[in-house]
């Protein structure tokens, strides 16, 4: 029983408690006008187009915003419903989808791939004996991602066939290794075990549940919609410019969604909610735990400098990175495609998140890391960091960087070489079981590279080496047979074999 004292302690200490709560609540409410401030300014710093940002508390949006414009030479403004290219934060729409087939046991997170697609093989024997949905999702098969892939106009099933071909640079389950293409796969086989496609998969079971009524799986529909961003990119003489869409609908499971603040509030609600969402459980508990939870260590080296510059450790779960961020978790993904750049973000301990949309590839890649640590620092009330200050410097770095390897190229260089055979030996139509064909051309004096949809002009470095130029400069070696006819060529660790009706008549 309750002495009269003790129950006006516990008077004083309710009435303490809540103008505490009212006065947190009111420097929240002040912090969104910091925060817009903050964007406004922080936006010209960069020559950021357009944002987008969602901040939710508990389960109620508390900042949907667009600022700035979706459309630089029309002025249309964003808002909160425009859409964006969310790219790789489509991850974890695949991991969620597995995660739903897995509660009804359709799948297993530790199913072999082959249960699911039957015609699954990897190039390694262990690997492709053993591996399962987790590793696919983990980013843990032994082999680097073959984006280049992307270029081709392979269908979703061709590109998972070509992965049997593709050979591994690290053991099964060694090490973390980004690879797209194992999502592609994953969202490959949630179609086959649902009937369907992964597209449709996520409006049934993800976007029409939560009611992301905007959001689309494909960007052919991304582009076509009334309220959608125009992707920009900055250029090396700084001037920011309008670019094609990129159609990335057959990458789709790795990072074909567009969203818009409004809709990804709900996603973020339905992740801090454990699966839960307006009272309906859409996964379990302990599947949406899974996928937020470690899975492998992410190494030190360029992802982590770039994107996590605080993190002492590091890991990936299943479609979401986990980060200690300055004493804090904070569960994560980034995403890049032309012209857009994401990021969404969990902090679980203040059941609280946020996403950031910005029609900007390049520079915006950098701005996105400003703006999403500068509102993890508000919301965590953490000592302000001036990150656009870290992040121009480490743009600085990159670029010396970039700049010293050139010149180190250039060093190396043996001068006064020339090509094997005449220019016009190496024409041809060259072929790799991964990737399929490329054409070497010549063309007033002048070889040419084409893959499909990329196309270079080949320039003569040394012997027969030639540089070409894919978003930057890189090295093509030709080779050749004991008869001095040209055999294949090497570019980006990939080799291209000549095809044997490519030849010309003179033999070459």
């Amino acid at each position: 029983m309750k002495t009269k004292s003790a129950k006006w302690q516990l008077l004083i200490f309710l009435v303490l408690f809540l103008t505490a709560a009212k006065g947190a609540f009111a420097q929240t409410r002040r912090n969104w006008s910091s925060l817009d401030q903050f964007i406004h300014a922080s936006m010209k710093q960069w020559k950021v187009p357009g944002v987008s940002v969602a901040i939710v508390q508990g389960q109620s949006p508390v900042f949907v915003k667009g600022l700035g414009v979706r459309n630089v030479r029309t002025g249309a403004p964003v808002d909160a419903d425009t859409l964006f290219d969310i790219g790789s934060c489509t991850k974890a729409f695949t991991a969620a989808a597995i995660a739903m087939l897995a509660d009804e046991g359709k799948m297993r997170w530790d199913g072999q791939v082959r249960d699911y697609i039957p015609f699954f093989r990897l190039y390694d024997p262990l690997a492709d004996e053993e591996v399962t949905i987790r590793d696919l999702l983990t980013h843990r098969t032994g082999e680097q991602s073959p984006d280049l892939l992307f270029e081709a106009p392979f269908s979703r099933e061709q590109m998972v066939r070509r992965l049997a071909y593709v050979k591994p640079n690290a053991g099964f389950r060694t090490r973390f290794q980004y690879n797209n293409m194992m999502y592609v796969a994953a969202g490959y086989a949630v179609g086959l075990v649902s009937g369907g496609t992964w597209g449709e998969f996520v409006r049934r079971r993800i976007f029409d549940p939560l009611g992301m009524t905007d959001s689309v799986t494909s960007v052919v529909q991304a582009e076509k919609a009334a309220d959608s961003a125009t992707p920009y990119v900055e250029k090396p003489d700084g001037k920011v410019v309008p670019i094609p869409w990129m159609n990335i609908d057959v990458e789709g499971p790795a990072g074909s969604i567009n969203s818009s603040a409004r809709d990804m509030a709900k996603w973020i609600i339905f992740q801090l909610n454990d699966g839960v969402f307006n009272g309906k459980r859409l996964i379990s508990q302990k599947n949406l735990q899974e996928m937020h939870t470690p899975q492998i260590v992410v190494p030190n080296g360029e992802i982590k400098s770039v994107f996590f510059p605080d993190s002492k450790l590091l890991s990936y779960g299943m479609g979401w990175f986990i980060e200690d961020y300055r004493g804090h978790e904070l569960v994560l993904h980034p995403g890049d495609i032309d012209g857009f750049s994401a990021l969404v973000v969990l902090i679980p301990e203040l059941h609280a998140g946020y996403s950031v949309l910005i029609n900007l590839g390049s520079g915006g890649i950098t701005y996105r890391q400003v703006l999403g640590y500068h509102i993890a620092d508000m919301l965590l009330g953490l000592p302000e960091v001036d990150w656009s200050a870290y992040f121009h410097k480490l743009s600085a770095k990159f670029a010396a960087e970039e700049k010293q390897q050139e010149q180190s190229w250039e060093s190396k260089r043996v001068p006064g070489t020339h090509p094997s055979r005449g220019l016009s030996a190496y024409q041809g139509v060259y072929e790799n079981p991964v990737y399929g064909t490329a054409n070497i051309s010549l063309k007033n004096g002048r070889l040419s590279f084409r893959y499909y949809s990329v196309t270079s002009a080949l320039k003569h470095f040394q012997y027969d080496t030639f540089l070409f130029h894919m978003d930057e400069n890189h090295r093509l070696t030709f080779a050749l047979n004991a008869d001095g006819t040209v055999a294949s060529f090497t570019a980006l660790g990939m080799k291209f074999r000549r095809a044997a009706g490519s030849r010309k008549a003179d033999g070459s």
